[in-house]
């Protein structure tokens, strides 16, 4: 594996819990001696020209691509876990933080979003009060108002888009989550 930085080929990113230090409770010490050194992105490169590809397609749609968490050390998976247990709970962190299987150790693993090409904002795709089931694909397909629809078409799209490139949705079914094998 290779890890090489999103932005370095023109493509959005940051490290989520970079991101997110006051929301975890972490500290800059603590995600460096972990391997966490600035907010990057960080992939393995063989998913450059997917992710590149992917970006391509989405800004034709007036969207930019942004990967929101990408390669996670071992320590990092074990020192968030002891962290979101205390903030979130076992039970709600076990939906979706996956400490034993640790996809995202592989580099080949990456959680995204889109951002408004006109805007610069990145869209919401899904409502934060629906936490943690509104993480999952099709939560909002049943649903009948305006912003369920947008949100069910938001991820349809997305899912779509990474699904065709020959991405696959994690096991834990998170509209966000993409995995790639060779």
């Amino acid at each position: 594996m290779k890890l090489v930085n999103v932005a370095d080929y023109g493509i959005k990113g940051i490290n989520y819990y970079w991101e997110r230090k006051s929301k975890f409770d972490l500290t800059e010490d603590e995600l460096c001696s972990v391997g966490v050194l600035a907010n990057n992105a960080l992939v393995d490169e063989i998913l450059i020209p997917k992710l590149k590809e992917a970006n391509e397609i989405f800004k034709k749609h007036g969207y930019e691509l942004i990967v929101k968490d990408a390669y996670r050390s071992p320590e990092l998976y074990q020192l968030v876990k002891g962290k979101r247990y205390e903030i979130d709970g076992k039970e709600n962190t076990d939906k979706t933080f996956n400490p034993v299987r640790m996809p995202h150790s592989s580099g080949k693993a990456v959680d995204i979003n889109l951002v408004d090409l006109k805007t610069g904002i990145e869209i919401e795709m899904w409502d934060k009060k629906d936490w943690p089931a509104g993480a999952f694909i099709n939560f909002y397909e049943d649903k009948t108002d305006s912003l369920s629809k947008e949100f069910q078409r938001l991820q349809d799209f997305m899912i779509n888009t990474m699904l065709n490139l020959g991405f696959q949705l994690g096991l834990k079914n998170e509209f966000w989550h993409f995995e790639y094998e060779v």
